[in-house]
């Protein structure tokens, strides 16, 4: 497959490669659409804690704080 850039984003990911970003213009690239995958996976997440919080699927923060703290040994005090 061959993709026919602009040559602002030829620029760009020239000097990404130029500048240690990534080894190769490949490399460049991965990063940037990796960079996109995690954006499109922390969206999904907060709109899942938003539809729960719609959906009325909440808990009192100070029973959260209890039960994460006896979960993970943190202390009350901390």
């Amino acid at each position: 497959m061959q993709i026919d850039l602009p040559q602002d984003l030829i620029d760009r990911v020239q000097q990404r490669t130029a500048t240690g970003y990534g080894a190769n213009e490949v490399e460049v690239i991965r990063k940037a659409l990796d960079s996109l995958d995690r954006l499109d996976q922390e969206r999904a997440a907060i709109q899942e804690g938003i539809d729960a919080w719609h959906a009325g699927n909440v808990q009192d923060w100070d029973a959260f704080d209890r039960q994460f703290r006896s979960s993970n040994g943190i202390s009350a005090d901390c």
